[in-house]
């Protein structure tokens, strides 16, 4: 029979027992095991999977909606310049001329750089913000081998604002040359006064449109990352549009030199451009 010191000796060494089960098992509860563990990151690749095109879809959105703004921002001081103007269009012809609506090309390496080239054009003084002339998913010019952070990524319809009648641009026989005053413009909400150009084809900011729709000169944003294959422009009425490449094919072969055939994004645009004599 034991004595009254051995049975206490005896409740210490069970309590202790005791003890060490209740933090084993504590730990088993606490902690996750290899199985669960990778269950809880494929749950979560799985659900990552799922909300990053709804999140880069919303992100585009976005952006699509800033460079609109951008250009409805500036065809707002297109607009109130040629009231101001007894009715004249800014002139778009030419990278030197000072009364065009801008000026530089971003084929060179010093003027895709320069600020006061945007400065110093027509509109300027009614859009003072050179971060309009820039959409935010322009990755720039790239000039002999260097990408440049450009500072223009929009250009002008080569139809609008007077000009030499000596330049001509092709396939506009049978068109109106360009229109000197906004009393000129026959329908003002059909026909496009600014877009949003692919860095790959920007250079002045004269946009060239072959209105008979046979080639390709200069070409609108034509890729993923600009507006998911889509393009912003506005419209001498002033409001603004985006207009979703159809023909990724005929499109890209402008970007590459080659002449297209049957395009109907071509046609789309060529037919905003200008009307018939």
């Amino acid at each position: 029979m034991p004595r009254f010191g051995d049975i206490g000796k005896l409740w210490v060494v069970t309590n202790t027992e005791l003890n060490v089960m209740s933090r084993r098992h504590a730990s088993r509860i606490g902690a996750f095991t290899l199985i669960e563990l990778l269950v809880v990151i494929a749950t979560i690749v799985i659900l990552a999977s799922m909300f990053l095109p709804v999140l880069n879809k919303a992100k585009a959105r976005a952006q699509r909606t800033r460079c609109q703004n951008n250009l409805r921002q500036m065809t707002i001081g297109w607009l109130t310049y040629l009231h101001d103007n007894d009715g004249r269009l800014v002139e778009s012809f030419g990278s030197t001329n000072k009364y065009a609506w801008v000026l530089g090309t971003m084929t060179n390496a010093s003027e895709a750089v320069n600020l006061d080239l945007l400065r110093q054009g027509k509109i300027f003084a009614y859009n003072p913000d050179i971060m309009l002339y820039r959409c935010p998913t322009d990755e720039g010019v790239v000039v002999n081998g260097k990408r440049l952070n450009s500072v223009r990524s929009y250009s002008m319809n080569a139809f609008m604002g007077a000009r030499d009648p000596s330049v001509t641009l092709p396939g506009s026989d049978d068109y109106v040359p360009f229109f000197a005053k906004d009393s000129d413009l026959r329908r003002p909400s059909e026909l496009w006064v600014l877009i949003d150009e692919d860095e790959r084809s920007i250079d002045d900011g004269f946009f060239v449109v072959d209105p008979s729709g046979k080639q390709w000169y200069d070409s609108p944003a034509n890729s993923m990352h600009r507006h998911l294959f889509s393009y912003c422009l506005t419209f001498a009425d002033g409001h603004a549009d985006t207009w979703r490449i159809r023909d990724n094919t005929a499109t890209g072969a402008s970007l590459g030199g080659t002449q297209p055939s049957n395009s109907q994004d071509l046609d789309r645009l060529a037919a905003a451009s200008t009307v018939s004599k």
